[in-house]
C-alpha cells in the first residue's frame, strides 16, 4: 500500500513529524542484510542456555550474575546474551522451568533451521510476549498476553513511515499521536493493506499505549530487532528493520547467512566447531568445555577440572564422547581426558539460622569450596570443618544450587 493510497489525515499525519531517509542512515550492505535470527551469536546464546551454564529469574530472564560470569570466560558481550536469551524465552525456543532451568522448547528447531514460513509467526508471538513482559505479564504465566491488535497496529504504522526513520527521542509521543487519528481513517488504511477489520482495535491501541506501553512497545522491537537505531549529525534516529518488514509480510525475508561446519579437536584439547553444526552436537561443549571464543567457528578448550566439578550422577565425558563421535579416532589425550570421573556428591547438612555448612567430609568441603557455581556463596573464617554462607546470599539458592549438582542436603 503506498504512501499515496493513505487517507490524507494518515499522509498529513507522517508530513508534520521530523523524519530522515533511513537510506541516509546507512551503508549499501545495511540495505541487503543477512538474517540476524541464523546468525552465530543467537546459536550460541541459545546453546548458553541450553547448557546449563545459565539458570533463569523467576521471570523466565537469565540470570545476569551468571550471564557476566560465562560472558568474561567467551569474551562475549553480557548484554547481547541476556538480549537474546530473553528474546529466546519469549519466541518459545527456549522454555524455562520453576527450578529456573532452561530446556528447549516448541520452537527450536523451526528456529535453528531458519524456517522462512514460520519465523513470522514465531517471532510475532516474541513481540507480543516482550511487551506483555514489561508490562507486568510474566513468561510463566499460562495465557498468552491480551490480543488487542498490537501486529495490526505495526503492520499499519510501519507502512506510513516506510522508509523514514523519526527522532528517537519522538518516537513515543508519535506512536501516542499515531491512534488519536481518526478511527474511520486508521480503518480504511488497514483494510487497504489486506487486514482484517476486526483485527483493527483502535480502542485497544488508545489503551494500550500509554506512556508505560510505548516503552515496552519500543523495548520489544528492539529486543527482537525489529527496529534500529542509529546516530547521524549527533541526532538518534529510530526505525523499522527489514527484519521487522519482513515478519510483518511489508517486506523479503533476509536470507540466512552461510554459517561454517568446521570440526576439529586437537591433541591439545582444544575443539573447533562451526556454527553451522547441529544443536545436539554443540550443547555438550558449551555446557562442559571452556569456551575461548565465539565467533564463525567456536572454540573450545577441554578441561578435567570443569569435568571434575560436574553434577554427581551425570556422564560428562560420555555426552562429549558421543557428539565427538564424527571425530573418531580421538587423540590419545582427548580420549584419557573424557574419562575423568565427577567428583562432586555426597551429604551437607545447614544449619538455617546460621547459614552454617556443615560437610559429610574433607573431600565434599573441599568440592564445594572450590566449584565455580558455589564458591561464590561462601564467606570466609568458618570453624573448621563448617563452610559458611554470605549473609548477603541467600541459603536458598545455595541449597538449589547444591541440589542441582548432586549433593544431598539436610537440615542439622
Amino acid at each position: 500500500m503506498g504512501q499515496k493510497r493513505l487517507p490524507e489525515s494518515l499522509q498529513r499525519f507522517v508530513a508534520r513529524q521530523t523524519t530522515r531517509p533511513v537510506t541516509d542512515l546507512g551503508d549499501g550492505d545495511a540495505m541487503e542484510p543477512r538474517s540476524p535470527y541464523g546468525s552465530y551469536w543467537y546459536r550460541a546464546v541459545a546453546c548458553i542456555l541450553l547448557s546449563g551454564r545459565i539458570q533463569a529469574k523467576h521471570d523466565g530472564a537469565p540470570n545476569m550474575t551468571e550471564v557476566n560470569r560465562v560472558g568474561k570466560e567467551a569474551n562475549f558481550n553480557q548484554h547481547l546474551t541476556g538480549r537474546i536469551g530473553t528474546f529466546l524465552v519469549a519466541s518459545d525456543v527456549i522454555r524455562f522451568d520453576r527450578q529456573g532451568r532452561y530446556e528447549a522448547g516448541p520452537n527450536l528447531a523451526a528456529f535453528w533451521d531458519h524456517d522462512d514460513e514460520r519465523l513470522p509467526a514465531i517471532t510475532r508471538q516474541a513481540v507480543a510476549r516482550l511487551v506483555g513482559y514489561q508490562t507486568g505479564h510474566p513468561f510463566w504465566h499460562p495465557k498468552a498476553p491480551e490480543d488487542w491488535g498490537l501486529i495490526e497496529f505495526l503492520s499499519l504504522f510501519f507502512t506510513c513511515f516506510r522508509g523514514r526513520a523519526l527522532v528517537e527521542s519522538e518516537v513515543g509521543q508519535v506512536l501516542h499521536d499515531f491512534t488519536r487519528l481518526s478511527q474511520d481513517d486508521l480503518v480504511q488504511a488497514a483494510e487497504g493493506l489486506g487486514l482484517e477489520v476486526d483485527s483493527v482495535d483502535v480502542a485497544g491501541w488508545r489503551l494500550k499505549l500509554d506512556g508505560r506501553g510505548q516503552k515496552a512497545l519500543v523495548a520489544a522491537l528492539y529486543s527482537s530487532e525489529w527496529a534500529y537505531y542509529a546516530e547521524h549529525e549527533t541526532t538518534g534516529w529510530w526505525f523499522a528493520s527489514p527484519t521487522g518488514l519482513a515478519m510483518l509480510g511489508l517486506g523479503p525475508q533476509p536470507p540466512a547467512p552461510d554459517l561454517a561446519t568446521v570440526f576439529q579437536v586437537q591433541p591439545d584439547l582444544s575443539v573447533f566447531a562451526g556454527a553451522g553444526l547441529s544443536w545436539e552436537t554443540l550443547v555438550p561443549l558449551f555446557r562442559h568445555a571452556t569456551i575461548r571464543r565465539i565467533d564463525q567457528v567456536y572454540e573450545f578448550r577441554l578441561d578435567r577440572k570443569r569435568l571434575a566439578g560436574s553434577p554427581a550422577g551425570s556422564a560428562p565425558g560420555e555426552e562429549l564422547r558421543e557428539a565427538l563421535r564424527a571425530l573418531e579416532p580421538l587423540p590419545s589425550s582427548v580420549a584419557d581426558l573424557l574419562g575423568t570421573k565427577s567428583k562432586v556428591g555426597g551429604k551437607v547438612g545447614i544449619r538455617w539460622c546460621s547459614a552454617l555448612v556443615k560437610p559429610e567430609d574433607p573431600e565434599v568441603l573441599a568440592a564445594i569450596r572450590e566449584h565455580p557455581q558455589l564458591k561464590g556463596y561462601l564467606e570466609p573464617g568458618a570453624p573448621p570443618g563448617y563452610l559458611l554462607i554470605k549473609s548477603r546470599s541467600n541459603p536458598d539458592n545455595f541449597v538449589r544450587r547444591c541440589q542441582d549438582l548432586g549433593f544431598a542436603v539436610h537440615t542439622l
